[in-house]
């Protein structure tokens, strides 16, 4: 790959390969660790979950391993046990108009960035040189991490305070 560009390129652990950093496999990495953030964020806003959050941070540190080692799957049964028992009919604008603080739209952008990682691990999964690092069991835990950080943003945005 010729760098005609003139801007530096990466070295990628999960194919040894030099990319462009405006690669996918970049991308996906990047909403990762955007997802953490967030996810740290309420670690330490929301305390009545912070054990979950602590769970959600280990389990997206165990994919990102699983993706570039290729090796195992990360834990991801503890999100079942988040998951809502009915379905949510709220919209974002509900969730976000009820809110009494930030808590709610951070959560939203949280499921909204797993969506976002979701959709890049299926795009990697069909790029020869990473699809054995993004794997579909691997992928398996995404979608229901998504419904759960919905289901508490739903939840949270209905209390008055948390």
């Amino acid at each position: 790959m010729e760098n005609t560009s003139g801007f530096p390129k990466f070295e990628c652990a999960i194919s040894n390969t030099t990319e462009e950093y405006d690669s996918e496999v970049e991308s996906f990495f990047t909403q990762l660790g955007a997802l953490q953030s967030d996810i740290g964020l309420m670690l330490h806003k929301d305390k009545g979950w912070s054990e979950n959050y602590r769970k959600v941070i280990n389990y997206l540190q165990d994919l990102e391993t699983a993706i570039i080692f290729k090796k195992g799957k990360p834990d991801s049964v503890f999100i079942e046990a988040l998951l809502p028992k009915e379905p949510i009919q709220d919209e974002i604008s509900d969730v976000l108009l009820r809110a009494q603080n930030e808590n709610p739209a951070i959560l939203v952008r949280a499921s909204m960035r797993t969506r976002d990682v979701a959709t890049l691990f299926v795009r990697m999964s069909r790029i020869p040189r990473f699809k054995d690092g993004f794997t579909p069991d691997r992928f398996e835990g995404l979608p229901n991490l998504r419904k759960a950080l919905w289901s508490r943003a739903v939840d949270v945005s209905r209390k008055s305070v948390v």
